[in-house]
């Protein structure tokens, strides 16, 4: 993550509506505000939700969502500070939906991941004791 520092600039403004005096926040706010790489946004918001008891599996949780406004509407709602999701500017909207798209990306990748490793277990456990899949049990009883 970036280093920052903090100008008067950044205690308001459509990002900051409550003027929330915390460091985290603010480094998302300007995050936000830079139009900056998803995944440097992605850890700001993992950093502020963190000081909320917000978990990046709750984080997760907006993928299941119908669309990606329905998404970005609930982790505007899980930012909090009193954001309106339609009163931000557009190049934060913009940010924030490709923040969005990053994560979708991440935990695709991790899930992906997760199944290439149980397949591989599988495999080996059907090569060590000899379990045969349905269809081949079927094939076998049927050349027979």
């Amino acid at each position: 993550m970036k280093a920052f520092a903090a100008k008067f600039s950044d205690l308001s403004g459509p990002t900051n509506p409550t003027g929330i005096l915390s460091p985290a926040f603010l480094a998302l706010k300007q995050a936000l505000d830079r139009g900056d790489e998803p995944d440097n946004v992605l850890q700001a918001l993992y950093d502020w939700l963190s000081q909320r008891n917000i978990t990046p599996a709750q984080v997760d949780k907006i993928l299941d969502l119908p669309d990606m406004q329905s998404a970005y509407d609930a982790l505007i709602g899980l930012v909090g500070g009193k954001l309106s999701p339609k009163a931000l500017p557009p190049a934060v909207q913009q940010t924030i939906q490709r923040a969005i798209q990053r994560l979708a990306a991440k935990y695709v990748q991790g899930r992906e991941r997760e199944l290439d490793q149980e397949r591989e277990r599988l495999s080996t456990l059907r090569g060590r004791y000899g379990v045969e899949s349905a269809p081949s049990v079927v094939r076998r009883l049927l050349s027979s």
